[in-house]
């Protein structure tokens, strides 16, 4: 007879369950996550449909546009994911996606959800002296 602890006697006792990635965005390339990867894809067409068509009034066929905007931008996000793999080591999941949100919001962009003013914080009122007691005993 077959019993369900047999089950669990079979299972690795020495691998723990990957729960540091719970609330965060898994990478699906070389450390890119997926929102990474897809501005950088869109980035990266951007640009290459741009060099594509700079090529092709230079070279006058404009099959070229296609080929730098369909190959461009593959191995671009690739070698930009081998990049990032090396520049995210050591960094906490999404430091630089809130980096980027944070210069957009300098930059006027996107609004800033983050508390990024400078200064002192005041409770709107003035707080009297402290005044020390002699009578108070310190331990």
């Amino acid at each position: 007879m077959h019993s369900d602890d047999d089950e669990f006697d079979e299972i690795d006792d020495h691998r723990a369950p990957l729960t540091d990635l719970v609330n965060s965005e898994p990478p699906i390339l070389n450390g890119l996550t997926s929102t990474e990867a897809s501005y950088v894809a869109a980035a990266a067409f951007a640009a290459w449909l741009l060099i594509g068509g700079l090529v092709a009034w230079m070279v006058g066929f404009w099959q070229v546009i296609l080929g730098l905007a369909t190959f461009g931008p593959v191995i671009t996000v690739w070698l930009a994911s081998q990049r990032f793999a090396v520049i995210k080591r050591d960094r906490p999941d999404g430091f630089y996606m809130q980096q980027v949100r944070r210069w957009l919001a300098s930059v006027g962009l996107r609004s800033s959800r983050l508390i990024d003013h400078h200064g002192y914080w005041s409770l709107g009122r003035s707080l009297p002296k402290p005044t020390q007691s002699s009578n108070r005993k310190w331990l």
